[in-house]
């Protein structure tokens, strides 16, 4: 089960402010179509011939059947991914969020073409355990390592590929692994946020008991035009 008063205060706009959610106006019209936002990421997809992508479409689409489900915009099961480390977005260029060795003026093309020179040959572990810990909002599947072995693993992943790309976020510690369902496009009255955070402690719980491990690897650089699909540019090893 994951932190009920955080999804709460997230479900309710207490926690980020705003008009509405962040993803909407930059990711997602507010009726919930794509936008345009292109950028690059270090992923690992969800093998969809595997036991936990359909445990995970299951959890989905019990979430798209819940009475609230019009408050949010579900991701195609074929995207499903646990990020590894975040890359660039073009319409993120502040210091934190982007190259330290490129100027904010760069085209995504050109950092995208930068990454991949630095994220060859640079000796990551081809794979890694991760598990769901619960569903947060409605929205997010909470995942960690399946032990605190696997959990060190991936830190030491995303230090090695801060280190590779020079992009380094203040947040880079503290950053929750996660697969991501769907994305919010409004805020929510108190009686709806518990509504939702209540479906989302049932099918958490479910998803937790059917998958007790997801093998991810290797890591994938990807480049992405909207939030529906994440093409690999080359594998990370």
């Amino acid at each position: 089960m994951t932190n009920p008063e955080r999804a709460f205060d997230y479900l309710t706009g207490t926690m980020t402010g705003g008009v509405a959610p962040s993803a909407v106006g930059l990711k997602f019209t507010p009726d919930g179509r794509p936008l345009t936002c292109r950028g690059n990421t270090t992923i690992c997809h969800v093998d969809p011939r595997s036991k936990p992508f359909a445990a995970l479409k299951d959890a989905q689409d019990q979430l798209k059947a819940g009475p609230l489900a019009d408050g949010f915009t579900y991701l195609p099961p074929e995207s499903f991914h646990m990020t590894i480390f975040e890359g660039v977005i073009d319409y993120a260029r502040t210091i934190d969020r982007w190259p330290g060795h490129l100027p904010n003026a760069a085209s995504v093309e050109t950092v995208t073409e930068d990454f991949a020179q630095r994220l060859r040959d640079i000796g990551l572990t081809r794979t890694v355990m991760a598990r769901p810990t619960g569903i947060f909002g409605g929205f997010s599947v909470r995942m960690s390592g399946t032990d605190k072995g696997e959990e060190a693993l991936l830190r030491l992943t995303r230090d090695q590929l801060q280190a590779a790309t020079n992009l380094v976020r203040p947040d880079h510690d503290a950053y929750e692994f996660h697969i991501t369902l769907a994305y919010n496009l409004r805020w929510f009255s108190p009686d709806e946020a518990r509504s939702i955070i209540a479906l989302s402690d049932k099918v958490g719980a479910e998803l937790v008991a059917r998958v007790p491990r997801i093998v991810l690897g290797p890591v994938e650089f990807c480049t992405f035009e909207t939030m529906h699909h994440f093409q690999r540019r080359h594998w990370i090893d």
